[in-house]
Parts: C-alpha cells; sequence; structure tokens
C-alpha cells in the first residue's frame, strides 16, 4: 500500500511538472499602425481579408522566462496550429491582430508564426490563446485611455510621461513604450509594452522591459485612417465589424 502511494506520488509530481507554464508572465505588445505606415519603406497595404479597425493592433503576446531572460519558445507540448480552430475569432482577428504590410497577406502567416513560437508554451489551447490577446487588447483599450487625458492621433508631440500616466491611470499598471523615428525630425509612438500574469487575464506591472526599449521625453502620435492603406490590388471584402464578443 505505502508503495503505491509513493508511485502515485511520483506520478502526480510528474503530471504537474508536465503541466507547468514554462515561463513568468506575458508581453503583450500593441502596435500603432499610423507608425508603421509614417515610417515603413513598402508603405502598407489593406490586407487581403479587406479594412482593418483604426486602433492599436495586437503585434504579440510573448511568453517570457524570467530564469533565462528570453522568451519561452517553441515548446514541445504543443499542438501543430490549425487555422480552422480560429474560425470563431476570425473577424475580430481580422480587425484586430492584423498584417498590413506590403505586399499584402491574409494574416494566417502571423498568426501561425505567433502559435509555433509562443502559443505552444502558454498551455492554453490554440483559440483561447488568441482569444486571450484580443480579450486583453479590449481590455486596454489604449487608444481610449489616451484620449480621455487630451493625447490624439493628431501629429501633435505628446510627453512621453503623459502617455505612460493615461495607461497607469486605465489599468493601474505601468506601460512600457517603445518609439520609432517619425516625422519632423522626431520620434513617433510605435509600441506599448503590457505585461500579463500567467493567467492570460491580469495586467501586472511588468517585471523588466526587453533591451532597446525606450522613447524620449516627447513623441509623436501620428494619425491612422485605413485610407493611408495602399489597395491597389483587389482583396475580398469578407471582413465584417468587430464583434463585442470575443468568441
Amino acid at each position: 500500500m505505502a508503495r503505491r502511494t509513493v508511485l502515485l506520488g511520483l506520478f502526480l509530481g510528474l503530471l504537474a511538472a508536465t503541466n507547468a507554464v514554462p515561463f513568468d508572465f506575458y508581453y503583450l505588445i500593441l502596435s500603432w499602425p499610423g507608425a508603421y505606415c509614417e515610417d515603413s519603406g513598402n508603405g502598407c497595404c489593406v490586407p487581403e481579408y479587406g479594412y482593418p479597425s483604426e486602433d492599436f493592433f495586437v503585434n504579440s503576446f510573448i511568453t517570457f522566462d524570467l530564469s533565462t531572460n528570453k522568451a519561452a519558445v517553441r515548446c514541445r507540448n504543443g499542438s501543430p496550429f490549425d487555422l480552422k480552430k480560429l474560425d470563431p475569432i476570425e473577424n475580430n482577428l481580422n480587425h484586430y491582430w492584423s498584417n498590413i504590410k506590403c505586399p499584402r497577406t491574409d494574416g494566417t502567416s502571423t498568426w501561425k508564426r505567433a502559435w509555433n513560437s509562443y502559443g505552444v508554451c502558454s498551455g492554453l489551447k490554440q483559440v483561447d490563446y488568441f482569444r486571450s490577446a484580443l480579450a486583453l487588447r479590449r481590455q486596454a483599450d489604449v487608444l481610449a485611455a489616451l484620449a480621455e487625458q487630451g493625447v490624439k492621433p493628431d501629429y501633435k508631440l505628446y510627453s512621453t510621461e503623459k502617455i505612460r500616466w493615461a495607461v497607469r491611470q486605465k489599468l493601474g499598471v505601468a506601460p512600457g513604450l517603445q518609439c520609432r523615428d517619425g516625422p519632423f525630425g522626431r520620434k513617433q509612438l510605435w509600441e506599448v509594452y503590457l505585461c500579463v500574469d500567467t493567467d492570460a487575464k491580469t495586467f501586472v506591472e511588468c517585471p523588466k522591459l526587453p533591451a532597446g526599449v525606450s522613447c524620449p521625453a516627447q513623441a509623436v502620435f501620428h494619425p491612422f485612417y485605413t485610407w493611408m492603406l495602399n489597395a491597389t490590388a483587389a482583396f475580398e471584402p469578407r471582413i465584417r465589424l468587430p464583434t463585442d464578443a470575443i468568441n
């Protein structure tokens, strides 16, 4: 009986170790498309499925391991990427996890790369990994948080400390900000880094930010409108209005 108890304990311990997530937190990286369009040498294009939303996009949802000081990637316990599994949330992915690079794409390669790199380490089912990132993006609602404090995409220079403060007012945690070259010889707001607990639901203070993530004291908030996207080639307009529910 004692031997059976010991074996059961060993089995449960191994099972727990197998199911443990191999990372400490997520980076939710939100990109401002106006900055990409302004800085990209190739311009920006309407995706094959139609126009995305005029809002911050999910760029990445990265699993990060503090013990190695690196992203946890390509874990072996994840299932292969299956586009069909994203059917229930495809429309919201098209709006908010979009790829506006030229030449135009349908987004599949972007989502496949995200899942094969980080999703397989999350411990989540494929659809839940993407659904969680979309729900967090909506909860953060960075564009609205900035607008509430008078920060709008209108070519003006804004204090990056005010941008951080505006997001903190909304979420209770401070974001990391990444800037890139912008108009008028100034830097422009490009990405917002938010850290998320391993439950994929709760925003937390970032234990650390990647080296090189920085902005000067002031940055341009470049406008973004869908008319800025190159639409010279035909596209399939299957994209619909985003749904309130991330389902």
